[in-house]
């Protein structure tokens, strides 16, 4: 008899460990900026090397497009695309490109790499940061669909949409960044 409740006592060890391990990786999905909020502070370098603060998107809207999964691209600038034909040109466009690369592929190797893929005129518009950090610190899941986060003049969130660019969120997220 003691083997069963053995036994059992494992399986609701770890029903209840996955139970957990689940609610923690809904809640981290769930904690993108939210409407209202100010972004945290964030800081990375760009595909260039030269190291950029998040304060550099104050005064004047911004569509930040964030990538968690190295093979996000093609839908990354299927936002970009969106919004060149949605929004002013007033509005500034930034990507961050944040993912774990393997501790041998260096820095300056993961930035060539992604220069291949990014025209160089948004070089300095587009961050890599290798560790990860940049998408936790915005409470991101990793996840091939991108998240664009709509700020407004004072790096206040306008709104987050993870998902693709064609979407009704989307078109009311770029609509938020033409808005007065």
């Amino acid at each position: 008899m003691e083997p069963r409740q053995s036994r059992g006592s494992v399986r609701r060890g770890l029903r209840a460990s996955c139970l957990l391990a689940s609610l923690l990786v809904a809640s981290l999905a769930g904690a993108a900026p939210k409407p209202g909020e100010a972004l945290p502070e964030l800081s990375s370098q760009d595909l260039e090397g030269k190291t950029h603060r998040s304060q550099e998107w104050r005064g004047r809207r911004t569509l930040l497009v964030v990538l968690t999964d190295k093979d996000g691209g093609e839908e990354m600038r299927r936002w970009f695309d969106t919004a060149a034909t949605q929004v002013p040109d007033s509005v500034h466009r930034a990507s961050v490109l944040t993912f774990k690369v393997p501790f041998f592929v260096s820095a300056d190797s993961a930035r060539e790499r992604a220069k291949k893929k990014v025209p160089e005129a948004f070089w300095t518009d587009t961050w890599l940061d290798k560790s990860g950090d940049v998408g936790k610190s915005l409470g991101l899941a990793s996840s091939r669909e991108p998240y664009a986060i709509a700020l407004d003049e004072r790096g206040q969130v306008l709104a987050v949409v993870h998902g693709n660019a064609d979407s009704p969120e989307a078109r009311a997220l770029l609509e938020k960044l033409s808005g007065p």
